[in-house]
C-alpha cells in the first residue's frame, strides 16, 4: 500500500513539474517577448477589458452613445487608441436583467489616454462633455470593472 501511495505521489509531483502542452504550443514560463514561433504570449502587449453592467431601460441609449459620440470622439482624438478599441454589445440580458457591454483595448497602449471624460472634453468642450458623461454614468447598474491581461 505504501509503494502505491509513494508511486502515486511521485507521479503527481513529476507531472506538475513538466510543462503544460496544448497542441504544439508549450507553456513553461511567461516571457515578455515573442521570440519563438510557439510562444503563447504576444510581444510587448497587454489587453485591457472594461466590463459595463447597464440598466435595462438605458441599454439602447448606452449603445447609441458609444457608437455615435464616444467612439467617434476617440477616432478624432487619437486614431491609435481608436484602432486598439473594440466595443462589444450583448446578445441578450443577464439573469439580473442588466446588459453587459465590454470595451476591449488590444493592445492596450499604456502611454495613451483611454479616459472617456478627457477625450470628450478634448472633442466637445467641458460643458458638453460633462453632459454626455453624466448621461453615460446614469446608464450603469453597477460600477465599471476594469481588468488587464498580458
Amino acid at each position: 500500500m505504501k509503494k502505491i501511495l509513494i508511486i502515486t505521489l511521485s507521479f503527481m509531483i513529476y507531472s506538475c513539474a513538466i510543462p503544460i502542452s496544448i497542441g504544439n504550443r508549450v507553456v513553461e514560463t511567461p516571457s515578455a517577448t515573442n521570440e519563438a514561433e510557439t510562444s503563447v504570449y504576444a510581444s510587448q502587449s497587454a489587453t485591457m477589458m472594461a466590463i459595463n453592467h447597464i440598466l435595462p431601460a438605458k441599454s439602447a441609449a448606452f449603445e447609441m452613445m458609444n457608437k455615435t459620440i464616444i467612439l467617434p470622439a476617440f477616432k478624432r482624438n487619437d486614431i491609435n487608441v481608436y484602432n486598439s478599441l473594440q466595443f462589444l454589445a450583448p446578445e441578450g440580458q443577464n439573469e439580473d436583467g442588466t446588459y453587459t457591454f465590454v470595451y476591449v483595448a488590444s493592445p492596450y497602449l499604456e502611454d495613451k489616454n483611454y479616459d472617456i471624460l478627457d477625450v470628450l472634453i478634448a472633442e466637445y468642450g467641458r460643458s458638453r462633455a460633462e453632459e454626455y458623461f453624466d448621461i453615460w454614468l446614469s446608464c450603469f447598474a453597477y460600477e465599471q470593472e476594469v481588468m488587464s491581461f498580458r
